[in-house]
């Protein structure tokens, strides 16, 4: 089942954005090399990253069946994707009619390694 797996957004400091979360929420911060800098409050996670980094982002956490379908509705709509190899998970980006950009993730064991 589809649902919201992350925020990310583009910090000149991650580590303060991360630690400001986990003052305030009780985050858990996770830092991995090539990675951006995570607070997970529960199961969600809130990417930090450097700028000119990825841009910022919702992440919705789907199936590779999913993630396939969606490929193949963005390709019958006209919708350009591009798909990016995380190493823990694959992300199909793509823009909403409004300009956000979304990211369907799925993670090569099923759920992201770094999650509580």
């Amino acid at each position: 089942m589809s649902r919201i797996d992350h925020a990310a957004f583009e910090s000149p400091d991650p580590d303060a954005a991360a630690a400001f979360y986990e003052r305030l929420f009780g985050a858990r911060v996770v830092k991995a090399e090539g990675h951006p800098v995570m607070a997970y409050v529960g199961s969600t996670g809130f990417a930090f990253h450097e700028p000119g980094g990825a841009d910022d982002h919702i992440g919705v956490r789907v199936d590779e069946d999913e993630r396939a379908r969606i490929r193949q509705r963005l390709d019958e709509a006209g919708i350009e994707w591009h798909e990016r190899d995380h190493g823990i998970a694959t992300g199909l980006f793509f823009r909403d009619p409004d300009g956000r950009l979304l990211e369907a993730i799925t993670y090569t064991g099923g759920d992201d390694p770094r999650r509580p």
